[in-house]
């Protein structure tokens, strides 16, 4: 997941990733914490201080993968606070079209976004900001291989979605779809449309990550055959 959204800045230290890209994104500005430092105290305040030395709150990506093994805890007491729990789920892609119907209009694909797609997710999904942290969004989205789904609306979209391709696997990111639009399975026409583009690619499971309290994403992603196989959440310094 961490290839499928890469930061700008990625800092190594003692086996934990220290993640930089402007503060767009929690994901790609927080510590990845895969190897326990050692000297927990001072790696802490090596990633305080250099966080808010490029004005970024610091902040961990918190799985049960993530080290040393009381991480979460010495964070809480450190006055870290708990946002964003976070369900990680997969599925075969064979499967996924087995259960997707073929959308009734178009979908286009392409390799990078364009300006009505990047319009669509910003509008939608882009977290706030101006023209500064769009453009650090897309270059999030430029720096990995990835396929783009678009539902045209004239020279605007309807819906739109990502895949990002990291070898045998994609992820799935960015699904939107216009207020206006929905409850017409137009979310199904994105994710069916990346599927197929995918299949020719050599992938053959798919990830996402769906906020646990997002029950309308959830409901969809578990009749389409998604199980969740982990769980993260952030601690942002308070």
């Amino acid at each position: 997941m961490n290839q499928g959204w890469p930061a700008a800045h990625s800092t190594e230290l003692d086996g934990w990733l220290v993640r930089r890209n402007a503060g767009v994104t929690l994901r790609a500005n927080s510590v990845l914490p895969a190897s326990a430092p050692f000297d927990l105290g001072k790696a802490l305040d090596y990633v305080e201080s250099l966080y808010q030395a490029h004005d970024i709150t610091p902040s961990f990506q918190i799985s049960p993968a993530a080290q040393p093994g009381d991480l979460d805890a010495q964070l809480e007491a450190r006055g870290y606070r708990v946002r964003n729990p976070t369900l990680v789920q997969c599925a075969e892609i064979s499967g996924l079209l087995a259960k997707l119907p073929a959308p009734d209009g178009a979908v286009n694909i392409s390799t990078a976004p364009s300006e009505s797609w990047m319009d669509c997710w910003w509008s939608i999904d882009g977290r706030g900001g101006g023209s500064v942290e769009r453009a650090a969004a897309r270059q999030i989205l430029a720096r990995g291989q990835a396929l783009y789904a678009l539902v045209p609306d004239g020279e605007q979209a309807k819906a739109i979605g990502r895949f990002a391709l990291v070898d045998d696997t994609a992820g799935l990111y960015c699904l939107a779809v216009d207020e206006r639009f929905r409850r017409q399975g137009l979310a199904q026409a994105v994710i069916h449309g990346l599927l197929q583009a995918a299949t020719t690619r050599g992938v053959k499971w798919v990830w996402l990550s769906v906020v646990e309290e997002n029950e309308p994403a959830r409901t969809l992603y578990e009749r389409l055959g998604f199980q969740t196989v982990s769980r993260y959440h952030y601690r942002v310094k308070a």
